[in-house]
């Protein structure tokens, strides 16, 4: 219902995944995977408001039961530094249950999050303390930057998004190639790594058969051959590797839709911000349309 009344947002997802996947797949594959992608569109806002509204006790099983973890090591050895961890992920898969899964497994966990309402706000701020969890409100939070840094400090795990492209503020000379698209460079994730000095990991929660999960975690030293031998900046490197889950599990990524918001910017338009005010840092991990 949502895509017959919205047909301009549905034109954008599909001529996005036909650009992207043009030359890698027949025209019968991409529809395929055209269909497969508002599946998992539709899964996402299902596991939004399942992790929103579920009990403690009933979300605690599911994520017993249902999410196996490969790479939660990747994270407890990052940890052993002392200096907090800068979990980087996407808009793709479970993402919602991240936060919960790895309070769940003794990880001290901080999440950036944005709330369409005060009910909404309430109740994940009360489930989150259940699950020893610290909520950052971006839209009540004076100094957004301090607080990540004060987390940080406390040797906790801060989980934030790198595909947020609405938010990107681009370098003026740093390029990479993305899902076909040279764009401009966000630096932000550079710029906190040199200011705090904090360990960083990537991770995804993929979406398996059977309403199953699986929680993958790699530090950056990882799959290296994944990267291109040219000597790419943290920002770019994690961009990479999520480009990489992209191409292999396109269903599992729902920011298709601001495919084509990913333009290369003319340089006298480009607006560079403070780092104090950089908005990478502010996700939409807890945010409910």
């Amino acid at each position: 219902m949502f895509f017959s009344l919205n047909r301009k947002e549905k034109c954008k997802i599909e001529s996005a995944i036909h650009t992207v996947f043009d030359d890698r797949k027949n025209n019968s594959e991409i529809n395929a995977v055209s269909k497969n992608v508002f599946r998992g569109i539709l899964s996402h806002y299902y596991e939004k408001v399942f992790n929103a509204f579920s009990s403690v006790e009933i979300l605690k099983a599911f994520l017993n039961t249902h999410i196996k973890s490969q790479g939660i090591a990747a994270i407890r050895q990052a940890l052993s530094n002392g200096k907090g961890v800068l979990l980087v992920t996407g808009h793709f898969g479970g993402v919602e249950f991240i936060p919960a899964f790895l309070a769940a497994n003794s990880c001290p966990v901080t999440i950036i999050a944005k709330f369409s309402s005060d009910f909404l706000r309430d109740t994940s701020i009360q489930k989150a303390k259940k699950f020893s969890t610290r909520i950052i409100d971006a839209d009540n939070t004076p100094n957004i930057m301090k607080a990540v840094f004060d987390n940080l400090r406390e040797n906790r795990i801060v989980i934030t998004q790198c595909d947020e492209i609405g938010e990107w503020r681009p370098s003026r000379k740093d390029t990479l190639y993305f899902l076909g698209k040279e764009i401009n460079l966000d630096k932000t994730i550079d710029i906190l790594l040199k200011r705090c000095g904090t360990s960083i990991v990537f991770c995804i929660m993929h979406r398996d058969n059977n309403y199953g999960y699986r929680f993958i975690a790699h530090s950056l030293e990882e799959e290296e051959h994944i990267l291109s031998p040219e000597n790419l900046s943290i920002g770019a490197r994690i961009l990479k590797f999520l480009e990489k889950y992209i191409y292999e599990y396109p269903e599992q990524w729902y920011q298709w839709k601001k495919y084509a918001d990913m333009e290369m910017i003319p340089s006298e338009d480009i607006k560079v911000g403070r780092p104090s005010s950089l908005s990478l840092l502010r996700p939409s991990l807890g945010k409910a349309s």
